[in-house]
Protein backbone atom coordinates (compact mmCIF):
# COMPACT_ATOMS: atom_id res chain seq x y z
CA UNK A 1 0.00 0.00 0.00
CA UNK A 2 2.79 2.41 0.91
CA UNK A 3 4.51 1.92 -2.47
CA UNK A 4 1.29 2.78 -4.28
CA UNK A 5 0.50 5.75 -2.04
CA UNK A 6 4.03 7.11 -2.51
CA UNK A 7 3.69 6.92 -6.29
CA UNK A 8 6.71 4.61 -6.59
CA UNK A 9 4.69 1.80 -8.19
CA UNK A 10 1.26 2.06 -9.82
CA UNK A 11 -1.44 -0.17 -8.36
CA UNK A 12 -2.04 -1.65 -11.78
CA UNK A 13 1.36 -3.33 -11.47
CA UNK A 14 0.46 -5.30 -8.34
CA UNK A 15 -0.80 -8.86 -8.62
CA UNK A 16 -1.46 -10.62 -5.32
CA UNK A 17 -1.88 -14.36 -4.88
CA UNK A 18 -3.26 -16.25 -1.89
CA UNK A 19 -5.65 -13.80 -0.23
CA UNK A 20 -8.06 -15.43 2.21
CA UNK A 21 -9.91 -14.98 5.47
CA UNK A 22 -11.79 -11.98 6.76
CA UNK A 23 -9.12 -9.41 6.01
CA UNK A 24 -8.82 -7.05 4.31
CA UNK A 25 -12.08 -5.34 5.12
CA UNK A 26 -14.45 -4.09 2.42
CA UNK A 27 -13.00 -0.55 2.37
CA UNK A 28 -9.54 -1.94 1.65
CA UNK A 29 -10.86 -4.06 -1.22
CA UNK A 30 -12.56 -0.93 -2.59
CA UNK A 31 -9.24 0.96 -2.39
CA UNK A 32 -7.47 -1.95 -4.12
CA UNK A 33 -10.04 -1.82 -6.93
CA UNK A 34 -9.60 1.95 -7.27
CA UNK A 35 -5.83 1.41 -7.65
CA UNK A 36 -6.36 -1.19 -10.37
CA UNK A 37 -4.78 -3.98 -8.33
CA UNK A 38 -5.33 -7.61 -9.28
CA UNK A 39 -5.61 -10.49 -6.85
CA UNK A 40 -6.22 -14.21 -6.73
CA UNK A 41 -7.72 -15.84 -3.65
CA UNK A 42 -6.98 -19.18 -2.02
CA UNK A 43 -10.43 -20.30 -3.16
CA UNK A 44 -9.29 -19.77 -6.75
CA UNK A 45 -6.10 -21.73 -6.03
CA UNK A 46 -8.16 -24.61 -4.62
CA UNK A 47 -10.54 -24.51 -7.59
CA UNK A 48 -8.00 -24.09 -10.42
CA UNK A 49 -4.72 -25.28 -8.91
CA UNK A 50 -1.68 -23.31 -7.79
CA UNK A 51 0.29 -23.67 -11.02
CA UNK A 52 -2.61 -22.47 -13.17
CA UNK A 53 -3.31 -19.47 -10.95
CA UNK A 54 0.38 -18.54 -10.93
CA UNK A 55 0.53 -18.74 -14.75
CA UNK A 56 -2.37 -16.30 -14.90
CA UNK A 57 -0.81 -14.00 -12.27
CA UNK A 58 2.55 -13.92 -14.07
CA UNK A 59 0.85 -13.22 -17.41
CA UNK A 60 -1.04 -10.34 -15.79
CA UNK A 61 2.13 -8.92 -14.26
CA UNK A 62 4.21 -9.20 -17.42
CA UNK A 63 1.47 -7.57 -19.48
CA UNK A 64 2.33 -4.37 -17.55
CA UNK A 65 6.07 -4.74 -16.86
CA UNK A 66 9.20 -6.14 -18.46
CA UNK A 67 10.42 -8.02 -15.37
CA UNK A 68 8.93 -9.61 -12.30
CA UNK A 69 9.56 -8.43 -8.78
CA UNK A 70 8.60 -11.22 -6.42
CA UNK A 71 7.58 -10.17 -2.92
CA UNK A 72 6.82 -13.14 -0.70
CA UNK A 73 4.62 -12.16 2.22
CA UNK A 74 5.24 -15.11 4.52
CA UNK A 75 1.64 -15.04 5.73
CA UNK A 76 0.58 -16.45 2.35
CA UNK A 77 1.48 -19.75 3.99
CA UNK A 78 -0.76 -21.62 6.34
CA UNK A 79 0.40 -20.85 9.90
CA UNK A 80 1.19 -24.56 10.33
CA UNK A 81 4.10 -23.86 7.94
CA UNK A 82 4.96 -20.32 9.07
CA UNK A 83 3.69 -19.42 12.55
CA UNK A 84 6.12 -16.52 12.94
CA UNK A 85 4.11 -13.74 11.32
CA UNK A 86 2.01 -10.91 12.67
CA UNK A 87 -1.00 -11.87 10.56
CA UNK A 88 -1.43 -15.67 10.65
CA UNK A 89 -4.48 -16.86 8.73
CA UNK A 90 -5.42 -20.54 8.38
CA UNK A 91 -5.93 -22.01 4.95
CA UNK A 92 -2.81 -20.80 3.17
CA UNK A 93 -0.47 -22.58 0.82
CA UNK A 94 2.12 -25.12 1.94
CA UNK A 95 5.81 -24.40 2.31
CA UNK A 96 6.69 -27.08 -0.27
CA UNK A 97 4.41 -25.46 -2.87
CA UNK A 98 5.85 -22.01 -2.16
CA UNK A 99 9.48 -23.16 -2.41
CA UNK A 100 8.93 -24.98 -5.71
CA UNK A 101 7.03 -22.01 -7.15
CA UNK A 102 9.66 -19.45 -6.14
CA UNK A 103 12.42 -21.49 -7.79
CA UNK A 104 10.31 -22.06 -10.90
CA UNK A 105 9.39 -18.38 -11.27
CA UNK A 106 13.00 -17.28 -10.86
CA UNK A 107 14.14 -19.90 -13.38
CA UNK A 108 11.52 -19.21 -16.04
CA UNK A 109 11.35 -15.41 -15.87
CA UNK A 110 13.57 -12.37 -15.76
CA UNK A 111 13.23 -11.45 -12.09
CA UNK A 112 14.37 -7.99 -11.04
CA UNK A 113 14.33 -8.79 -7.34
CA UNK A 114 12.88 -10.85 -4.53
CA UNK A 115 12.01 -10.05 -0.95
CA UNK A 116 10.47 -11.92 1.96
CA UNK A 117 8.34 -9.87 4.35
CA UNK A 118 6.19 -10.27 7.48
CA UNK A 119 8.59 -12.69 9.19
CA UNK A 120 8.38 -12.20 12.96
CA UNK A 121 10.76 -14.57 14.80
CA UNK A 122 9.41 -13.70 18.30
CA UNK A 123 6.10 -15.33 17.29
CA UNK A 124 7.82 -18.60 16.39
CA UNK A 125 9.61 -20.41 19.23
CA UNK A 126 10.86 -23.18 16.90
CA UNK A 127 12.29 -20.78 14.26
CA UNK A 128 10.34 -22.56 11.49
CA UNK A 129 9.42 -19.29 9.80
CA UNK A 130 12.94 -17.84 9.80
CA UNK A 131 14.33 -21.08 8.35
CA UNK A 132 11.62 -21.02 5.71
CA UNK A 133 12.30 -17.37 4.80
CA UNK A 134 15.96 -18.25 4.37
CA UNK A 135 15.02 -21.17 2.14
CA UNK A 136 12.75 -18.92 0.02
CA UNK A 137 15.76 -16.70 -0.66
CA UNK A 138 17.95 -19.71 -1.49
CA UNK A 139 15.34 -21.14 -3.88
CA UNK A 140 15.05 -17.77 -5.64
CA UNK A 141 18.83 -17.54 -6.02
CA UNK A 142 19.00 -21.15 -7.23
CA UNK A 143 16.39 -20.50 -9.90
CA UNK A 144 18.16 -17.31 -11.02
CA UNK A 145 21.54 -19.06 -11.14
CA UNK A 146 20.18 -21.99 -13.14
CA UNK A 147 18.59 -19.56 -15.61
CA UNK A 148 21.78 -17.53 -15.97
CA UNK A 149 24.00 -20.56 -16.47
CA UNK A 150 21.65 -22.50 -18.74
CA UNK A 151 21.22 -25.40 -16.33
CA UNK A 152 18.23 -27.67 -16.48
CA UNK A 153 15.86 -27.34 -13.60
CA UNK A 154 13.89 -29.71 -11.42
CA UNK A 155 11.69 -27.67 -9.05
CA UNK A 156 11.48 -30.59 -6.62
CA UNK A 157 15.17 -31.36 -6.48
CA UNK A 158 18.70 -30.02 -6.85
CA UNK A 159 19.94 -28.19 -9.89
CA UNK A 160 21.05 -30.59 -12.60
CA UNK A 161 23.98 -30.44 -14.94
CA UNK A 162 23.59 -28.43 -18.19
CA UNK A 163 20.82 -29.09 -20.69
Amino acid sequence: RRLIESGAVPGTHFVQVGLRGYWPPQDTFEWMLEQGMTWHTMQEIWDRGFKDVMRTAVDEALAKAEKLYLSVDIDVLDPAHAPGTGTPEPGGITSADLLRMVRQLCYEHDVAGVDVVEVSPPYDHAEITAFLANRVALEALSGMAARRHGLSHDPAGPLLEGR
